[in-house]
């Protein structure tokens, strides 16, 4: 049984990140990528940061934001509750390589690792929270439709450069559109990405797809131990935009609205036997929006839209760009005042 990702608690207590910044670290800190403000020679150790605040808590880590001693360069620090297999380890890392390059995914500058090995990602500061938490601040408020327009144009551009890039993302849902007091919106975590071969070769090299959220995942996740392919995978990733554009319109989940929280039985009844969820008949909506969402949400991942097809999807490429853009700044910066 795949569990929900929401529900997943660390087998030992996490060490307080900003405890860690003065304790000694045996490990050698592993660097991904530097950042620009740092050295490129630099090897970088927890202690070179000092806690400003905390931002946060899920079910893969802490999340607080720190300063790079000496300079004024600020950042988030992401440290996992506890050390991952080596195998998964390395995967991460790689996935955090790849993705870098895109104005829409969020970037990992540098991986550190903790006392007990547990890794520790230095990345871009998104300092409005997330779009679920704007979605929070608005009491459930849906997002307009330009602003809804271009979060979806930045997350199908972000999930282009990470399938590009043989990334399939499996965790994309409001908590992980990461906000900025600037009007931007980005993909963050890759904690539990997959990696694919882009080797004309290793056509049917398969990934497990049974992770993430659930109450973000598609149908076909829901097989056990659920696999796929590079199309597969890349298909999970379409309904789940498809699913999370819906919800930041409605202002809620599609699926089981009004349970706390559903269990995983629950849910899987409801995605895979239930209606597919659809914009209501009764909202004000364009049917560009309406097509978009129908596109990314059919049961049967072969009849999904691609990521390429979205790019050219009415919703995303006929948009009036400088409106959309303006009208998702004003939301997240009132939201953040």
């Amino acid at each position: 049984m795949a569990p929900d990702a929401d529900e997943m608690v660390p087998s030992m207590p996490p060490c307080a990140p900003h405890l860690m910044f003065c304790r000694p670290h045996a490990a050698a800190p592993h660097t991904v990528m530097s950042p620009p403000a740092i050295n490129e020679d630099r090897r970088l150790k927890l202690s070179d940061f000092e806690w400003l605040a905390d931002l946060g808590e899920g079910a893969s880590g802490v999340v607080t934001k720190v300063r790079l001693r000496g300079t004024a360069a600020v950042y988030a620090l992401k440290v996992a509750h506890y050390p991952a297999a080596p195998d998964a380890a390395r995967e991460h890392d790689e996935a955090l390589r790849r993705a870098r390059g895109s104005p829409h995914v969020v970037r990992c500058h540098a991986v550190l690792r903790g006392d007990r090995g547990e890794p520790a990602c230095l990345l871009e500061l998104m300092d409005a929270g997330s779009l679920d938490s704007v979605l929070r601040r608005r009491r459930h408020l849906g997002l307009p439709e330009p602003a809804l327009a271009e979060v979806a144009a930045r997350c199908v551009a972000g999930l282009a450069h990470l399938h590009s890039r043989g990334v399939a993302h499996l965790d994309l849902k409001p908590d992980n559109l990461l906000a900025s007091a600037r009007g931007d919106a980005k993909i963050g975590d890759l904690s539990v990405s997959r990696l694919f071969s882009l080797s004309p070769g290793d056509r049917d090299s398969r990934v497990s797809i049974a992770v993430g959220t659930t109450a973000y995942m598609s149908p076909e996740r829901f097989a056990p131990n659920a696999q796929a392919g590079p199309r597969g995978a890349c298909a999970a990733d379409v309904w789940s935009l498809g699913l999370t554009v819906l919800e930041l319109f409605l202002g809620h989940r599609p699926f089981l609205p009004h349970e706390d929280r559903p269990s995983w039985k629950m849910l899987k009844e409801a995605i895979c036997q239930g209606d597919t969820p659809s914009v209501p008949d009764s909202a004000a909506s364009s049917p560009e929006l309406r097509g978009f969402v129908e596109a990314c949400l059919q049961k049967d991942p072969r009849r999904r839209a691609t990521v390429p097809q979205l790019l050219a999807h009415p919703f995303v490429a006929r948009r009036d760009v400088q409106a959309s853009r303006r009208a998702l700044r004003e939301i997240i910066t009132e939201e953040a005042m």
